[in-house]
């Protein structure tokens, strides 16, 4: 079977492909389906990433000259963004060092060049930041004078700024420009288990452990090496089990596999501070898994051997399932037929604290209000023949959700029946060779 654009770009990335003449296989696509997958490009994060690779192997003339035009043009501007965004960072790291907040920078910025060669190649959305508790209402307060507003996160563990008035990029479609809108995350917590009800992981960071780095002529604390790459993992896993990811962010994991792979110390250090948290060992496993099929890094014996004892449904999934659900559409609300995207829960239940996957079906947060749909009636009320008004059906973010999830969920439902068998063919086959 022919494969489709966006798995043929996720395989002309993979770190086990260093033949140049394989990206011939680029030019046997459309300009159609080339205007298709740029959205998905920026959705997935890889956009510069693929730029830098075509470069890189000089296959330029592989894809058509106005999609090279319109990477290069982005990317040009994502550049002055990048710029800015250090610079706003410098401000801000200054400002919380004036006023007594302890805190570590965390991912974005502080994962250059670890997890991604040049800050160019990332979208910088925001800045997160992990503060100590006694220290939030100062840190709040340090936002404010610069300009930022909260805006309500329903969550206990992070507060969420922004600049008003700023040009939203999701509605005019100029991420990349420097001007466009970004947040400010204020973290208590990594990892939020009581909001998905999976296994709690306690002490991970704390502001103590955060080192200084100097990067792009900035001085910053972050996290050491080996508690970014656990960060990277349960980020990761925080998307996973609600039912997107951006793959980038497996892209960096890879590149951050491949350049480490030997370094032993490292791989030490990682052992340390996971320690006996199975949950913890298996989602470091479960993550490398889903990297691995997509991207094909050199994988670590530490990680290689975690791999090998996870359990039975866990393996299964990675192998039949992690590479349909990372190249599924996005965004998920975006209209497609079955979609797969739901194919995580057949995952999140082995971390499940309430178990059962009805469950977790039923727990997926509501696509709707009152409010959305009074006004939706209205609008009808008013004009009966928006009915068959196609654009403003697309408009209605609210009716798009509410298909996709109806018809995510008839797919896993579908699916439950061949999850089942597999995973019994696979628990037979693991009784007859045992590791």
């Amino acid at each position: 079977m022919k494969k489709g654009l966006a798995e043929t770009i996720v395989d002309f990335l993979s770190f086990s492909n260093h033949d140049a003449d394989r990206v011939s296989v680029l030019s046997g696509f459309s300009s159609r389906r080339w205007e298709k997958s740029l959205r998905w490009l920026d959705d997935s994060g890889l956009s510069f990433y693929f730029l830098h690779r075509l470069k890189k192997l000089h296959a330029d003339s592989m894809v058509p000259v106005w999609v090279l035009s319109r990477l290069e043009r982005d990317f040009a501007a994502n550049q002055e963004r990048v710029d800015y965004m250090w610079q706003r960072f410098d401000q801000l790291n200054r400002a919380f060092h004036a006023a007594g907040v302890r805190f570590v920078a965390l991912k974005g910025l502080t994962l250059v060049p670890e997890f991604c060669p040049y800050g160019s190649l990332r979208y910088q959305a925001d800045f997160d930041y992990l503060v100590d508790e006694q220290c939030l209402p100062v840190a709040e307060l340090v936002l404010c004078k610069a300009g930022y507003r909260p805006k309500d996160t329903h969550s206990k563990l992070e507060s969420l700024f922004v600049i008003p008035h700023a040009p939203d990029p999701s509605r005019n479609g100029d991420q990349y420009d420097a001007r466009a809108g970004h947040a400010v995350e204020l973290h208590l917590s990594v990892w939020h288990s009581d909001l998905h009800k999976l296994p709690a992981i306690p002490n991970l960071f704390s502001v103590e452990q955060g080192v200084t780095h100097q990067r792009n002529g900035y001085s910053f604390v972050a996290l050491a090496d080996q508690d970014a790459f656990l960060l990277q993992i349960v980020h990761a896993c925080s998307h996973l089990f609600t039912h997107w990811i951006r793959i980038s962010s497996l892209l960096e994991i890879g590149y951050f596999l491949q350049r480490r792979t030997a370094d032993t110390d490292l791989w030490n250090r990682v052992a340390q501070r996971v320690g006996d948290n199975r949950a913890l060992r298996e989602f470091a496993a479960v993550v490398t898994g889903l990297v691995a099929t997509l991207f094909s890094p050199s994988i670590p014996p530490l990680l290689h051997t975690w791999s090998i004892q996870l359990r039975v449904a866990p393996r299964t999934w990675i192998e039949r399932y992690a590479r349909d659900w990372a190249l599924s559409k996005l965004p998920v609300h975006q209209f497609s037929p079955l979609p797969k995207t739901k194919f995580d829960l057949f995952l999140r239940q082995q971390y499940d604290d309430e178990n059962g996957h009805l469950q977790s079906v039923m727990r997926v947060q509501q696509p709707w209000s009152s409010s959305r749909v009074s006004r939706i009636i209205s609008s009808v009320k008013a004009d009966p023949w928006l009915f068959l008004n196609a654009g403003w059906w697309k408009r209605q973010l609210l009716v798009r959700r509410t298909l996709y999830h109806a018809l995510a969920d008839l797919r896993y439902f579908f699916e439950i029946p061949r999850w089942l068998w597999r995973t019994r063919v696979k628990s037979g086959d693991s009784r007859l060779n045992p590791q």
